[in-house]
């Protein structure tokens, strides 16, 4: 079976994998769209808020994360998250903003990245919302941010993520944060949160 492309393609495909070599070496075999589903009904209550929590420690090209993200963007309404200028964007950031996910690929990495931002952009199509260029980058640091490669089982103390609380405003409070702790160590000191800064500032730059 063909595994998807990187053109991206949102819809959750059936289970496949891209290669023997890769399942040999990877251990790599995509979920099916059934049994995803069925999965993620069985935590009714991580789909009541916007910013519920996931992380996905082994997110091959992102099928638990488009179907986590699909579930969020249902969510929101202008009764619960309007009231400030751009608060649809502020809104579908912080779906995005509690979404996290690891892949030891970094093929699967960048694809994972680019299906979720097909979701958003057929999501705001669909809705008559023209995103703006700051949406873009903001959206573009988080992604890059919170998808990230590296080795779940065997090195999970170098796999850094930033920790973003929402504050008023449309801004987010960043604090970087480890997937775990450091072992212990009488000169570490965990990361103090960085000033709050508005949605429209953020750039995959700014997360280095």
């Amino acid at each position: 079976m063909t595994a998807q492309n990187s053109s991206a393609e949102a819809d959750v495909n059936s289970i496949g994998i891209k290669s023997r070599e890769r399942v040999r070496d990877l251990a790599e075999v995509y979920t099916d769209k059934r049994e995803v589903d069925a999965m993620l009904e069985l935590i009714p209550s991580m789909f009541r808020d916007v910013d519920s929590r996931f992380l996905e420690p082994a997110c091959g090209h992102g099928n638990f994360l488009v179907a986590i993200l699909t579930r969020k963007l249902v969510l929101i309404n202008k009764a619960e998250h309007g009231g400030t200028p751009h608060w649809y964007e502020y809104a579908v950031l912080r779906a995005v903003a509690s979404i996290y996910a690891i892949d030891i690929s970094e093929e699967n990495v960048l694809e994972a990245r680019e299906r979720l931002q097909a979701i958003i952009d057929k999501e705001f199509a669909e809705k008559g919302y023209e995103p703006t260029q700051r949406f873009h980058s903001a959206l573009a640091a988080m992604l890059s941010a919170n998808i990230v490669r590296g080795d779940t089982l065997n090195d999970a103390q170098s796999i850094q993520f930033i920790d973003w609380a929402i504050s008023d405003s449309e801004k987010f409070i960043r604090t970087r944060c480890y997937l775990e702790d450091p072992a212990f160590d009488l000169f570490f000191s965990p990361p103090e949160p960085l000033p709050p800064i508005h949605y429209s500032e953020l750039t995959p730059e700014t997360q280095r």
